[in-house]
């Protein structure tokens, strides 16, 4: 039995398997001709079956016929020419246009000389294989697959049962095998195989050849009868399966890359070659549009790692090449839909490398070229942003039907429902409907509801168009669209897979969390006994409160400073870098500036930051910040990622910035002071997954605020297969319907009106009438507690409607009518604000803290399938009464879980702090200007002289002093700061957001009474003005928030402005009008506003975006004129040469105030349904928690994930 696993055996049972398939043969190395580069015999038979060619070749050289083609192939081989290149196009000879191979016809029959030059193909397997005339001329291969006597495949074979596996093989070709040999230089790829194991190159390089897995899992699982890796000699390596991947999948392109010493841009040529699970994935869903034809959607799960980008560029370009039996393409136009500009570069790239045939592809994701002319050119694969759909319907009018595969990159967040529904009326014309086995327009009683049905119809999925839908972390939502039986994945790489094969790191096996333990007083207990505050509310104050502590945070800073100069700086050959990931901008302008200070006065600035986070903020002192005033050298944005890519530049800190897309192979360590759940941890933390070989070998995360619990489970449900489990039911629909209806609110009468004059351009402008009368006569003598239950229903019909009209197989147009009448008729309907006990935080105050570890290891991820279950779609929870409660009372909730852990040694240095600034010697000290250093020394002095004093008291905090020096100093350093300002007695204006809402209330409500009785109460239009100001887009729309709530602030609510003071922030007012309304329109439609011909977009595209500004030179009322000519004065301000508004007098300024922010009221009005459907509205967050407080003993300080809650 010993002698049957070995090396020989191996060989020879591969070579025999190979030797019977069909249309291979067995050659010796003999007759291999090396300096030839061929097999001139399998060479001279393959010629010989052209016979035009051979005819024209004895004519020009009798007798030299294959001399004279080997002649040529050597010299456009040493010339650099790839034999990939050759066996696709073959070459000329004096007229004669010579084939190499002959690929698979897909359309002719067996009569044909394609088909019959096909069958003449002879694939050789040699064992043995000699390959070099030089110094290594004994040296051979154990196996190499020849086609028509040219090598294209080298292997080498090893048997575990003679004590030897791949990892010789990988040895063998990196140490005994010659890079720069002519053969295997020329040769498409290299494969190593062992009984259980195979793994492939396309480039070898010595000791850094570079071997990738090619296998089915991360363990090939066994065969009867068979070794584990048969799948290569009876699937890969068949005839067919290698024609195709030259046809098809080896592809060879120039790419440019940076080099690791100069730092310049070199150019080489790349051969790519597939991974198994690529091969897999595009042949599989080939196969499955062959059997079933267009119109069905597949789910693709790949983890990151896998090359997706890659696996759908293949796909693209093979959909693109697929013929029905006639001949015709069976899709018209392949679309690539991504979600965004900038992340989708390397897939728009890889789509273009792969380019066989010019004119293929074209991008039309920014610039002037429209997506209706780019579908109706002669470009075959078309790469777009799903928001240009929208945009295009006007013009997408197609006279024939078309067949369309639409791959979709990060499918869970690339289409939302109103985007899906604007991408299939896009493609879909009336042909297309009337095949819709449910859609007859002839059937219905009215024309409206004709036309609803075909609305209807555009949401469903089309029989003309394919989804193939790519991503590593599917929602349950996206497996029901997408997968198969809408339960599980087409095909699967799983993360486990990606990390077995160390494509990734597994960042969960070095994970730290700590738990901050602490205990709140009140300020004044005798003053606030009486005071009551409604529980929830005044948790959620009291959370964010202790985000926000500066003494925590200073405590986090020292920790993360030490443990990165002390151990992770050491790593990745001492090219290690760390991510410090904060819950707020305002958390991340405090860590940059605390843990600067640490490593310049702890460190002697060894290392250097950066930081990134949107727009200004302002931080725990007061100050303005934003990321060019902190950052060296002002850098923002993308410029940050390549300023962090320096050796000096070691950690970077950041706020909702670079968590997702950023790759960045040196860092290594993450510490996480932000509460993260289910998908958003996956994301953030895999930040730390991408290899670099071979010094990086492990990760750290440190977590301030979750723990290893929540971390395992949401890395499990995407660490293996998973499933859905759970229907949906699109019967519930109904359900959802009834229960609007049941509130008897409106009538199908009025359900008819209000649709026949939506899509009745002339009588549009009566709806509002219409439901504003609703709403006065049968909404407004609701309760609160009713009309917020109503509106939340109403809400959640029209966007479970969205989805589930997607997988509906009926056609109702009452449903679709239920759904146009409650979309517009939401934006009316009045709305109850909460509002949080926001004095509480000046009641209470931190007195103990204790930060410890309470996990360190390896979280232990379960290799087994998981079930996701399917979101309920039910009823709208009743509302719970909230218990008021006192200070004390919650006080006592808060601080229970560590009633019987903290004791006065866990005392913070409260007391200290007053003392010193309250000693007489220090604030003297500091208003006689003493420099900086000298007010250190005093205070360092003073506060170790306090210490002692009081040692018993502050034992625990003296210890923790002693060992974090960092921290020493920089607490000194606070102390210094907080003596200075109080010496200098500055003042500078409170923001306080509810007084400065009242104070817009007051001062706008009868500049926008003719706006509010058409639209929203300006309580509800206030709200949401600085619900759009306070949410975040992208970096360069943030930036206006901070710069807009200061200068209404100022103007609003500080009765101290002086007169100039007032001017400046006027024109800041004028001057960011455009900005504002380019963030509006962001968060409305997760895009850009695009400029004309290509061209940055100004202040009139800004304004021709938005109908309801667009429109009102067209106004015949009153109010509209008003606003008509409120517009124009803003334009000619904006546009003044200096863009400054010409006013110069108290009155002036105060008029052009109340003009331009009646502006930006006005827009917000018209646009607070938008931003509703958009899911992003006031109501949607009124329930975010920022801070989730511990509710028992096993809790800890931890942040809840911030997702929007919802009944």
């Amino acid at each position: 039995m010993d002698n049957l696993l070995n090396e020989t055996k191996f060989e020879e049972h591969i070579a025999s398997y190979l030797a019977d398939s069909d249309l291979y043969n067995q050659r010796s190395s003999a007759q291999f001709d090396i300096e030839k580069l061929c097999d001139v015999e399998m060479l001279e038979q393959f010629l010989r079956q052209q016979p035009v060619v051979w005819n024209k070749l004895t004519k020009h050289f009798p007798s030299q016929e294959v001399a004279t083609v080997i002649r040529e192939y050597n010299k456009r081989i040493d010339r650099g020419e790839s034999i990939l290149t050759i066996m696709r196009k073959g070459f000329t000879i004096s007229g004669a246009k010579v084939k190499f191979c002959q690929f698979k016809p897909v359309l002719e029959g067996k009569g044909t000389d394609n088909y019959r030059l096909y069958r003449a193909n002879r694939f050789s397997v040699v064992r043995q294989m000699r390959y070099s005339l030089g110094k290594d001329s004994g040296n051979e291969l154990d196996l190499c697959i020849l086609l028509n006597g040219i090598p294209l495949f080298t292997f080498e074979l090893k048997n575990e049962g003679s004590d030897q596996n791949y990892t010789h093989g990988i040895l063998q070709y990196k140490r005994n095998r010659d890079p720069h040999n002519r053969m295997l230089r020329s040769c498409l790829v290299h494969f190593v195989m062992d009984n259980q194991y195979a793994f492939m190159t396309t480039f070898l390089n010595g000791e850094e050849t570079t071997f990738l897995p090619f296998n089915q899992e991360t363990v090939n699982p066994p065969i009867e009868g068979e070794y584990p890796t048969a799948y290569m000699w009876r699937r890969v390596l068949q005839a067919d399966s290698i024609l195709d991947l030259l046809e098809n999948f080896i592809k060879r392109y120039d790419e440019y890359y940076e080099d690791k010493d100069t730092k310049e841009q070199k150019k080489r040529t790349v051969v790519i070659f597939p991974r198994f699970h690529q091969l897999r994935a595009v042949r599989k869903l080939r196969g499955l549009i062959r059997e079933e034809g267009p119109g069905h959607n597949y789910l693709i799960q790949h983890s990151a790692g896998s090359g997706k980008t890659k696996t759908m560029a293949w796909l693209a370009h093979q959909l693109a090449n697929m013929t029905n039996p006639d001949g015709t393409a069976i899709f018209d136009s392949i679309i690539m839909v991504t979600d965004r500009i900038v992340l989708n570069r390397n897939m728009a790239e890889d789509v273009v490398n792969f380019e066989v045939t010019a004119g293929t592809v074209k991008d039309i994701r920014k610039g002037s070229k429209t997506l209706a002319d780019a579908l109706n050119g002669e470009n075959r694969i078309i790469i777009s942003t799903v928001q240009k759909f929208a945009f295009a319907l006007d013009y997408l009018k197609h006279e024939k039907s078309k067949k369309y595969a639409i791959i979709v990159d990060e499918a869970h967040t690339a289409i939302g429902n109103e985007a899906a529904k604007d991408l299939v009326s896009a493609l879909s014309t009336k042909e297309d409907l009337e095949k819709m086995g449910d859609y007859d327009p002839d059937e219905y009683d009215s024309p409206l509801d004709a036309l609803m049905a075909q609305m209807q119809n555009y949401r469903k999925m089309m029989s003309h168009i394919s989804y193939f839908a790519f991503t590593a972390t599917p929602k349950d939502k996206t497996y029901a669209l997408y997968g198969k039986d809408g339960k599980s994945a087409h095909d699967l790489y799983s993360m486990k897979q990606a990390i077995d094969e160390k494509f990734i790191l597994d960042v969960t096996q070095n994970y730290v969390s700590y738990k901050t333990k602490f205990e709140l007083i009140e300020k004044h207990p005798d003053e606030d006994k009486d005071k009551l505050f409604e529980q929830k509310k005044a948790l959620k104050v009291i959370g964010e409160w202790l985000g926000k502590n500066k003494y925590i945070k200073l405590r986090k800073a020292s920790m993360i400073v030490d443990q990165f100069m002390k151990f992770t700086i050491n790593k990745i050959n001492h090219q290690a870098k760390a991510m410090v990931v904060c819950d707020s901008r305002q958390s991340a302008a405090d860590y940059k500036q605390i843990i600067d200070r640490i490593i310049k006065e702890e460190y002697h600035g060894a290392i250097k930051t950066l930081v990134a986070f949107s727009g200004d903020v302002i931080d725990s002192n007061g100050n303005k910040c934003t990321e060019a005033n902190m950052n060296d050298d002002g850098v923002t944005d993308n410029d940050i990622a390549e300023k962090f890519k320096e050796d000096d530049y070691k950690i970077l800190i950041v706020a909702e910035k670079f968590q997702t897309g950023f790759d960045q192979k040196l860092l290594h360590t993450m510490f996480v002071d932000r509460s993260l759940g289910g998908i958003q941890c996956i994301q953030t933390l895999s930040r730390l997954n991408r290899t670099y070989w071979p010094y990086k070998e492990d990760t750290l995360v440190v977590d301030f605020r979750n723990d290893a619990d929540s971390v395992r489970k949401a890395f499990n449900q995407y660490y293996t297969e998973t499933t859905l489990t759970g229907d949906v039911d699109t019967q519930r629909v109904y359900t959802l319907k009834e229960t609007v209806q049941n509130w008897n609110i409106f009538n199908e009468s009025e359900i008819d009106s209000v649709c026949e004059r939506m899509i009745d351009k002339d009588r549009v402008h009566e709806v509002p009438s219409i439901l504003l009368k609703i709403v006065h006569e049968r909404v407004d003598s609701l309760s609160d507690e009713d009309k917020d239950k109503y509106r939340k229903e109403v809400n959640r019909f029209v966007r479970q409607y969205g989805f589930l009209a997607q997988l509906m197989d009926f056609t109702d147009p009452e449903l679709e009518k239920f759904y146009v009448f409650s979309k517009v008729f939401y934006k009316y309907l009045p709305y109850t604000k909460e509002t949080l006990p926001m004095e509480l935080m000046g009641m209470i105050d931190l007195d103990k803290l204790r930060i410890q570890l309470s996990f360190d290891g390896a979280i232990e991820l379960e290799d087994s399938p998981t079930e996701l279950k399917a979101t309920r779609i039910g009823e709208v929870g009743k509302k719970v009464e909230d218990e008021k409660k006192t200070v004390a009372e919650l006080l006592d909730m808060v601080n229970s879980p560590f009633a019987s852990i903290l004791n006065e040694n866990d005392k913070i240095i409260k007391q200290i702090w007053e003392e010193l600034l309250s000693d007489p010697e220090v604030v003297d000290a500091a208003r006689a200007g003493n420099s900086y250093d000298v007010m250190v020394n005093i205070c360092k002095e003073k506060f170790g002289d306090a210490i002692i004093d009081q040692i018993d008291k502050y034992y625990h905090f003296k210890e923790i002093l002693d060992k974090e020096k960092g921290f020493a100093l920089t607490l000194v350093g606070k102390f210094v700061e907080a003596v200075a300002k109080q010496a200098a007695a500055t003042s500078s204006f409170v923001y306080d957001e509810a007084v400065l809402k009242e104070k817009l209330f007051e001062a706008m409500q009868g500049e926008m009474a003719g706006v509010c009785s058409k639209m929203r109460s300006l309580p509800e239009i206030i709200d949401n003005l600085f619900f759009v100001l306070n949410t975040v887009s992208i970096p360069k729309l943030d930036g206006i928030d901070l710069l807009l709530k200061e200068a209404l602030n100022n103007i609003y609510a500080n009765p101290n402005i002086t007169p100039i003071v007032r001017y400046t922030f006027f024109n800041s007012l004028v001057q960011k009008y455009e900005a504002f309304l380019k963030k509006l329109y962001f968060l409305i439609k997760d895009d850009e506003i695009q400029g004309q011909d290509g061209k940055d977009p100004g202040l009139a595209d800004a304004i021709h975006a938005f109908k309801c500004l667009w429109n009102l030179k067209y106004s015949t009322d009153d109010d509209g004129k008003k606003f008509s000519a409120y517009l124009q004065m803003v334009r000619n301000w904006r546009n003044d040469e200096a863009h400054n508004a010409p006013c110069s007098t108290d009155e002036e300024v105060n008029a052009g105030i109340k003009v331009v922010v009646a502006l930006y009221l006005y827009v917000i009005a018209y646009s607070i349904t938008d931003l509703g459907m958009a899911g992003r509205d006031v109501e949607g967050t009124a329930d975010v928690v920022p801070y989730k407080l511990p509710e028992d003993k096993g809790a800890s300080y931890a942040f809840a994930a911030e997702e929007k809650h919802r009944d």
